[in-house]
């Protein structure tokens, strides 16, 4: 989440907050050469009230808020040519659009990498690789994304469901054990069907992994693990979810590569025995040289 994100998200702001707020963004650029003491005196505050507000935000101090605003400066500059949640308006051309799509699939892979806790994403993987089951829940267009994935789990021989209905959702919670675990992705953290699906899987102690933006992945403290994506997405004000829709398959996809590399050498005998199996077309050994020179 950026600092104009958690300076929105944070709703017991004082006065004297929303003022150090303007002056810090009327400085801009200058907040870098600034101690705590320098900016007390310009925005007529105590040092000691920066450094509330810093925590009041999310911050540990000021020394992260100050990198938090040259993080935000370096982003707006960053994506000033990419629009997000309107990458194409009336009347581009398709190489205009291409190009448009092309600079938002760039900034959100790089977006996706930053947010990521590598650390957390070892421990998804020990999950999944160990679990009877893996349940993914989701819901719209998440599961598409969702469902690649059961198919690549399915392909290595793990047992991975992917309900669709709400009242599967809650069969498919309530079947789970201690020994599964479950997949729950919401980009928003708001999704309806996660109130009954969650209290389910708490009940049956099924380990949860989330996947969703920061502020989501607060939403619900009493998960096992987070996987952060990022929150640049509009989640209603948009043409399409373009963004959140790559995000979340670069995740899995990073997911799948861990719980892959995990077993390598067991999972690549697995595919090259039963590739025959499920794929019936047939290729030729090598494909035909072709000669230069002759025409």
């Amino acid at each position: 989440m950026d600092i104009v994100h958690r300076i929105q998200s944070c709703d017991n702001l004082t006065p004297a907050d929303r003022t150090l707020i303007k002056t810090v963004f009327k400085m801009q650029d200058r907040i870098d050469g600034c101690t705590i003491e320098d900016l007390a005196r310009k925005a007529h505050m105590s040092p000691a009230s920066i450094s509330r507000f810093c925590k009041k935000i999310g911050l540990k101090g000021f020394k992260e808020f100050k990198t938090e605003l040259t993080r935000y400066g370096e982003q707006r500059l960053e994506t000033a040519a990419v629009n997000i949640d309107y990458p194409f308006s009336k009347g581009d051309s398709p190489r205009t659009i291409a190009y448009g799509l092309k600079a938002l699939y760039e900034l959100t892979l790089s977006d996706a990498i930053a947010c990521m806790d590598f650390a957390q994403l070892s421990r998804a993987a020990r999950l999944a690789n160990g679990a009877q089951q893996i349940g993914v829940f989701t819901h719209s267009h998440n599961a598409q994304v969702a469902e690649s994935f059961r198919d690549r789990l399915h392909r290595l021989g793990k047992t991975a469901l992917v309900p669709q209905s709400d009242e599967d959702q809650r069969i498919t919670a309530a079947e789970l054990t201690s020994h599964c675990v479950a997949i729950v992705i919401s980009y928003s953290g708001r999704a309806t069907f996660l109130a009954s699906v969650m209290r389910i899987l708490h009940i049956r102690r099924v380990p949860i992994i989330f996947i969703g933006t920061e502020e989501a992945i607060k939403l619900h403290p009493d998960i096992d693990l987070g996987l952060q994506i990022s929150d640049r997405e509009h989640p209603q004000l948009r043409i399409s979810q373009f963004a959140s829709h790559i995000a979340l398959q670069f995740v899995l996809d990073v997911l799948f590569g861990c719980v892959f590399t995990m077993n390598y050498d067991q999972n690549m005998q697995h595919l090259a025995e039963t590739a025959p199996l499920v794929d019936d077309r047939s290729f030729p050994q090598s494909a035909p040289t072709v000669e230069t020179g002759l025409f």
